[in-house]
């Protein structure tokens, strides 16, 4: 049997992972820099790609023509425009980039309202949705999207450096709020709707379709052999880990995806769109399988990383070990914060730090603020399971389906505390695992593509048996 590469870009940190669906290592890991210039967000992508390089180059000088594909996955929305011969004509914005408040009510109203947006595209409103990211595109650098030629998202772009094939992937397309889940293509209406040159979205492409292989140049540079494909895995690292959620045949998962972002929901054959769906949150994305993964959008481990990394830049040596002590001890502590408040979605700024918004918050609720850094542990971890309880409640009214288990997937699920206080926040059973689902479910869509695997289904069947999974109950 083949390994593959999985290249797997988070928020805050890459990796080059080489394997199968058993056994995997972590050949080079990374951080996914971002930067402000001139008080604009922006991540550094030829930065990305010449560590995705030095991670490639390590993987075929250790495992060589073991190696039969490469796919990438990353975070949703973000893109680039690039002119007629793929040269890019701007930085690429981070999601996090302040340029793109108010424009959601502003978007909507030009074209026809949110419930009209949400009936082509089934989308949930979020300000950074790449919609809205080039709304303001073309209010701030019209001269910028007039000389672009194609539009590519963050993984395709990528995907296009490697081989020089120019593709849309279709999970990723299915982040943009552009991408009409029923017609199965772009939602052509709504970019008529904002004038966006319709020439700019190219051919959509499912997950698992074979790209081509490296040019020649980057083979060189690499070591690899002519016979390594790029496979456009799950693009979005979301629908890759959702490949990985290890369920039976039959059964209809409701899982966590848990990171930087909780992401919260189950896989449907058809989306859902209608008002108590709009009203409630959720959105119709586009999973590996092709049918849809309708779920909502929860602030995840984010805003526990912004605590943390305001600490450390104060002098503190965080251990995580004690870190979960302080939380424990610290469990009688009944404040917490709503997950969902759009104050926790900024990064830190030196007068706008993620401690004070959480402090805050709880004083605006009538809650003694926390006064620990254990308390500010129990405060997001509480918040996160209510928020859990919660959107499951939602779910199970909007499906009309009952839950008894939840699946946690992801690097999230290594917080035993969150995952024990989710399951008796919902009162379900809670399977935590595999942590590395991102990695293994690229791997998974890589795996079928190439027919070492004869279905998705086949590929969870492996991971029920290869990886360890832990239960907390109620």
């Amino acid at each position: 049997m083949k390994k593959h590469i999985a290249v797997d870009l988070g928020a805050s940190n890459g990796r080059v992972i080489v394997g199968d669906l058993k056994d995997f290592e972590v050949v080079h890991r990374f951080v996914t820099h971002n930067d402000q210039v001139l008080g604009e967000f922006y991540w550094n992508l030829l930065g990305l790609f010449s560590e995705i390089k030095v991670g490639l180059k390590k993987a075929f000088a250790q495992y060589g023509s073991q190696i039969g594909s490469i796919g990438i996955d990353t975070w949703g929305v973000d893109f680039v425009l690039t002119d007629e011969r793929g040269s890019l004509v701007s930085m690429c914005y981070h999601y996090r980039d302040n340029r793109t408040d108010g424009l959601v009510e502003e978007v909507s109203n030009r074209l026809g309202g949110k419930m009209e947006v949400f009936e082509k595209t089934g989308i949930a409103f979020q300000p950074f949705n790449t919609l809205y990211q080039m709304a303001a595109m073309k209010r701030d650098r019209p001269g910028t999207l007039s000389a672009a030629r194609h539009y590519l998202s963050v993984p395709d772009l990528l995907a296009y450096w490697l081989t020089g094939v120019m593709k849309n992937e279709r999970s990723h397309a299915s982040t943009t709020q552009l991408y009409d889940p029923k017609a199965k293509s772009w939602a052509w209406s709504l970019i008529a709707g904002m004038g966006f040159e319709k020439e700019l979205f190219g051919e959509i492409v499912d997950s698992g379709t074979p790209l081509g292989p490296l040019t020649a140049s980057v083979a060189h540079e690499v070591g690899a052999p002519q016979s390594v494909v790029v496979i456009a895995s799950a693009a979005h690292d979301t629908a890759s880990a959702v490949a990985a959620v290890p369920v039976a045949r039959d059964e209809v998962p409701l899982y966590i995806s848990s990171g930087t972002w909780s992401l919260l929901g189950v896989e449907l054959a058809q989306p859902i769109i209608n008002r108590l769906a709009l009203e409630s949150g959720f959105t119709n994305e586009i999973a590996a399988s092709g049918n849809i993964r309708f779920l909502k959008n929860i602030m995840g481990m984010w805003i526990q990383q912004e605590c943390v990394r305001y600490w450390e830049s104060q002098g503190d040596a965080i251990s995580w070990k004690e870190l979960d002590r302080e939380t424990l001890a610290s469990a009688s502590y009944l404040g917490y914060v709503d997950p969902a408040d759009q104050r926790f979605l900024k990064p830190n700024s030196y007068d706008n730090l993620m401690v004070d918004r959480i402090r805050l918050w709880c004083e605006e609720h009538g809650q003694t603020p926390p006064a620990s850094k254990g308390e500010y542990m129990v405060a997001i971890y509480r918040g996160l399971a209510k928020a859990y309880a919660l959107s499951i409640g939602q779910l199970q009214a909007i499906t009309g389906k009952e839950f008894t288990s939840l699946y946690i997937i992801g690097g999230g699920c290594k917080n035993e505390i969150l995952d024990q206080w989710t399951a008796t926040e919902t009162g379900l059973t809670v399977y935590a695992g595999p942590v590395e689902a991102t990695a293994l479910g690229n791997i998974l869509v890589q795996m079928y593509a190439t027919g070492e695997i004869s279905s998705l289904q086949e590929g969870r069947d492996l991971l029920r048996r290869e990886q360890k999974v832990k239960v907390f109950h109620p």
